[in-house]
């Protein structure tokens, strides 16, 4: 099957999703459903991005940590909104900029993916994660399904690894109920913001089940990045349903977390 994301440079032809929210498909399906204006994590983001910005500019590197058996913690406050920018270049030629208001932090999407600015988490009442920066792409690619959805969130852990790892299977368990399995891949390290950002890279993958013709398996890809020994990491978050056309391939999401820079 063809997926253009694996294959060109440049975004797919656009085919824009239809507006507005999505209520729970029949029978439990496990893709995440969004409820936009809760409370999201809007000012330990803010925090940790003013963290990591005095760090890069002073040109420290965080200690290493151990890795503590935790769970990322959601603090509620003020929702965001988010826009594309109007005054910044995309890093990657054709695509556009995502930058959260309040927020000194950009990354770039394909052109086509839609930001909405009334999403602020991911999850539900009782458990999501904060999400800055919310894109979408592929409404409805099949009945009442999400292809991609991307965000910028945080962990209360400092361990980049251990932050990737943590909310990647936080973020499986939240967007696919009906899993069957999920398992983190080996961590990477990867450079973002024109290689002033040092953080690590993983894919955890698994399969679920799905009406005919929706995806069976998934990808949650994060890109964490430490803001020192006691201040928990920034996370950026892709996720995903693999195995059909115009799915995000673990390269592509390397090269959309590197155009993630700070400002």
């Amino acid at each position: 099957m063809a997926n253009s994301y694996g294959t060109v440079p440049t975004p797919y032809p656009a085919t824009s999703p239809p507006p507005g929210n999505y209520p729970p498909p029949p029978g439990d399906r496990g893709r995440l459903w969004l409820l936009a204006g809760i409370g999201a994590l809007v000012v330990a983001i803010v925090a940790i991005v003013a963290t990591v910005v005095v760090m890069r500019d002073s040109g420290s590197t965080p200690s290493p940590t151990a890795l503590p058996a935790s769970t990322t913690k959601p603090v509620t406050t003020a929702p965001a909104t988010t826009t594309p920018s109007s005054t910044l270049t995309p890093r990657i030629p054709g695509y556009q900029v995502v930058v959260p208001k309040d927020l000194k932090a950009a990354w770039d999407i394909p052109k086509d993916w839609t930001i909405d600015p009334s999403t602020t988490t991911y999850g539900t009442d009782a458990d999501h994660l904060a999400a800055a920066g919310f894109s979408e792409e592929g409404v409805d690619y099949c009945p009442n399904n999400v292809r991609t959805n991307m965000f910028l969130s945080t962990s209360d852990i400092s361990d980049a690894t251990a932050a990737a790892t943590d909310v990647g299977a936080h973020a499986a368990r939240l967007g696919w109920s009906t899993r069957t399995s999920s398992q983190a891949g080996t961590p990477q390290p990867l450079d973002a913001g024109d290689n002033t950002l040092h953080g690590t890279f993983l894919e955890t993958t698994g399969a679920f089940t799905a009406p005919t013709g929706c995806a069976t398996t998934f990808s949650v890809y994060t890109f964490a990045v430490s803001a020192g020994p006691t201040n928990g990491s920034l996370v950026l978050v892709i996720v995903a349903d693999t195995g059909v056309d115009r799915s995000v391939t673990p390269d592509f999401a390397r090269k959309l977390f590197a155009s993630f820079r700070l400002l």
